[in-house]
Formats: C-alpha cells, sequence, structure tokens
C-alpha cells in the first residue's frame, strides 16, 4: 500500500554535531492512521489465527491481538518513507546504518521519533603544500659495523663440553640438577633436572653461581641461601660444563655471507645498515608531515567509524598477544582510539587533497600492484586465487594506491630541511 502523502514537510532538522545530524519526525492522526492502515495490510499477509486463512485476518483482530506488531510495522513505515525526505532536504548520505532514537507513539493519536545520521566530514583541505619537515640523517660509522657484525656471531654463538678436567668458572654454561630444602623440608616439587645456567648472569637462586665455582662434572654442591624470612637450603650436582664458541670470521663465515673477504663483508653490512637508517628517517618524516596534515585540518569524525576502528586495531592486537595472556580490553580500547582517529583523519585528507588535485589511480598502476603480489607465489592455482581476492578488492586497492600517491604529492610540496644526528 502506498502512502498518498510526503513527509517533507513533517521533518524538522533538530541539531548538527559535526557528522551528526538529528531531524525529527512529527506525524498527525490522519497521517498515522494511513501508515497504520498499510501496516495492517502488511501484516495481513503474513499473521494466522485459528478459523481464519493466512491474509484473512481482519485488521481489527491483528491491531487487537498483536499490538506489538502493529508498532513496529508502523515505525518500519514511517522511517522508510521519512529517510528518503531526511536525505534530500539535509542533502547528506550517512556513512552508517541510521539510528531511530526517542520514540513515541500512541495508536491513532500520535506519532513523533528522532532519526540521527552519521555523514562523512565536510573537509576542505588546506595547508597541504610546503609543510615545514626535518629529514633526520644518521650515518653508519664503523663502530655500527663492527657491532653487527659482533652481534651476528654471538647470533651463530653455540655451545661446547669443555675439556674432561676443567672446572667451573664464571665463562661456562653448566647443566645441573637440584634439590631444595625449605626450612630443613623436602620442598614439593623442588627437584629440578637438567637446568641451564650462564655462570656470567645473575641466577634465580642465590649464592649458586658462587658456590659451584671450581666444581668438576659430576660433583656436588650443598649451600644455604636466604629467601625473605625462609631459610633454603640446595643439594646441586654438575651434569655437564659447556662453553661457548663465538665463530671467527673465517673462510665459512664469510661464505655463508656471500661475499670474498672481510672488507667485502663490511661494505654489505653498511650498505644493509644504511638501508635501514633510510628507511627509519623517511618514516619518521612522513608522521611529520601527518601530524602536519592532521593538526592544520581538524576533522570532526562519525563517532560510530571511530569506535569500529577503535575496535578493528584491538582485534589485531589480540591475535598478536600469547594464549592466555590477560587483556585489560577497557584501557586498550581507550589507548588506541587515538591511533583510529589519527588512521581515519588521515583518510579523509589524503582523499579530499586526491579529489581536489584530480590524483587517480590507472589501471597499470593496479597491474603493477598484481604482478608484485603473483610474483610472490609458486603454483597457478595460488596465482588465479590471488587474482580472484584481488579483484573482489579492487576497490579498496585502487583508494591506497591513490592514498599512497596523494602522499607522495604532499611529500614532494614539502619544505624539507636535513640535520645530522
Amino acid at each position: 500500500m502506498k502512502l498518498t502523502f510526503s513527509l517533507g514537510d513533517k521533518i524538522k532538522r533538530m541539531k548538527q554535531d559535526g557528522c551528526v545530524h538529528v531531524f525529527a519526525v512529527n506525524l498527525s492522526p490522519g497521517e498515522l492512521k494511513e501508515i497504520t492502515e498499510a501496516a495492517l495490510v502488511r501484516l495481513q499477509s503474513v499473521v494466522s489465527l485459528p478459523g481464519f486463512r493466512t491474509g484473512k485476518v481482519p485488521p481489527a483482530m491483528i491491531k487487537g491481538q498483536f499490538p506489538s506488531m502493529v508498532k513496529d510495522e508502523v515505525l518500519d513505515i514511517a522511517a522508510k518513507a521519512a529517510l528518503p525526505e531526511i536525505l534530500k532536504a539535509g542533502k547528506i548520505v550517512p556513512v552508517v546504518s541510521p539510528l531511530m532514537k526517542n520514540v513515541n507513539y500512541a495508536p491513532e493519536q500520535t506519532l513523533y521519533f528522532e532519526v540521527q545520521l552519521e555523514c562523512s566530514p565536510q573537509v576542505e583541505p588546506g595547508n597541504y603544500e610546503k609543510i615545514q619537515a626535518v629529514r633526520r640523517v644518521r650515518k653508519v660509522s664503523e663502530e655500527d659495523v663492527t657491532k653487527y657484525i659482533n652481534q651476528v656471531k654471538e647470533y651463530n654463538a653455540y655451545l661446547k663440553p669443555v675439556e674432561a678436567d676443567a672446572p667451573v668458572d664464571n665463562t661456562h654454561f653448566i647443566i645441573v640438577d637440584y634439590e631444595s630444602w625449605e626450612n630443613g623440608v623436602k620442598s614439593a616439587d623442588g627437584d629440578v633436572k637438567g637446568e641451564l645456567v650462564d655462570m656470567s648472569s645473575p641466577q634465580t637462586i642465590a649464592g649458586l653461581a658462587d658456590n659451584i665455582l671450581g666444581a668438576g662434572k659430576g660433583e656436588t654442591r650443598e649451600f644455604g641461601s636466604a629467601f625473605g624470612e625462609k631459610k633454603m637450603s640446595f643439594k646441586v650436582t654438575v651434569v655437564e660444563i659447556k662453553q661457548k664458541i663465538v665463530p671467527e670470521i673465517d673462510e665459512n663465515f664469510l661464505k655463508e655471507a656471500g661475499v670474498k673477504d672481510v672488507s667485502q663483508l663490511r661494505a654489505k653490512v653498511a650498505k644493509l645498515l644504511e638501508k635501514g637508517e633510510t628507511e627509519k628517517t623517511e618514516k619518521e618524516l612522513l608522521v611529520q608531515i601527518e601530524d602536519s596534515l592532521i593538526k592544520s585540518n581538524p576533522i570532526k569524525l562519525p563517532p560510530t567509524l571511530v569506535r569500529d576502528e577503535t575496535r578493528e586495531l584491538f582485534e589485531i592486537l589480540k591475535k598478536r598477544t600469547s594464549p592466555g595472556e590477560a587483556i585489560d580490553e577497557d584501557a586498550y580500547l581507550a589507548k588506541l582510539r587515538p591511533v583510529a582517529e589519527r588512521n581515519l583523519s588521515l583518510t579523509y585528507l589524503l582523499h579530499n587533497i586526491a579529489k581536489k588535485e584530480n590524483i587517480q589511480a590507472s589501471e597499470a598502476e593496479l597491474g603493477v600492484e598484481l604482478d608484485k603480489l603473483t610474483a610472490r607465489l609458486g603454483t597457478e592455482d595460488e596465482k588465479a586465487k590471488a587474482k580472484e581476492l584481488f579483484e573482489k578488492r579492487k576497490e579498496y586497492i585502487m583508494a591506497s594506491i591513490v592514498e599512497n600517491k596523494t602522499m607522495d604529492f604532499v611529500k614532494s610540496k614539502a619544505v624539507i630541511k636535513e640535520e645530522s644526528k
């Protein structure tokens, strides 16, 4: 049943707060009656009662026996009739589903409700050319190269048993079994076997390292130790004594690194470190430019989008935590909210700068991204699936390309001063 009246003159803009718009709809008894009749016609097609076939239940009986269903249908019809008029009058496009609130309904007398819509912010970007930024360059030193090589050597170190009669010293790693007593009573679960002890580091058991210095393989030492008011005693047996072997820069080391000599090794490491420093420097530079954009173009964001973005960041965070690790959800959501607001602000700003500067993504650029993706895959089946997914996410990928091109454009217009650090 089509309504014979328009709701245009029954709609009133109540308020606007940034992206949030609220409109009121107030219907007369006559208009409410017509909407109610339409609701009853709708319900008549699905309601059944004893003695009546579906579609033949009298509207008066439906109204009397299913008042809540009638109300829901009335609100649904009224909202769907009002929404196009609201969008037309407000010249707005919602980014989330409209919300009906503050409903006042009295059958055959009154129908009043408010519709809340959240829309994309109206952004007229400015101050995105000649942004002042500093590129803080850090040169890689010979000491950096040496430190990195030593770290690689340490990473590749291994443990080797010492000579049979060598006693424990503070450079060794030892494997021990031990028993423990508390105030003279054997500790429950206090027997430990095969614990690896680094003699050069602080120990869990106070006095352990001092009391087994000089011990030989297979030797047992007994000693006491205080844990607050507890008097602990231990019986420790040295099972194995090992020393850490740090590989030398020999022929095998150079071969593994893909170089011929130490000079080439240091040059390769220097290039690797310089690349890392460049990436870090450019990332810091982009953050400066992004911060300047946001500061110069404050935006009131749709609250629901901020909430959804915050929640999405939290779900990503949860996947990175260890199983069973306790997470204070409210605390994390509060911390992530500014990150979500920053992400959304940048997205809106870059989108509108791109629109203003006519920055677009081409099919050729999209093809390059697809080639990058498929080049990392092995089988034809994997590539076919990747292409299918790529096609489904085409609009998102195009938007990402435009964002990156826009950021490059803003960066190219920035006034960048270089400093050494």
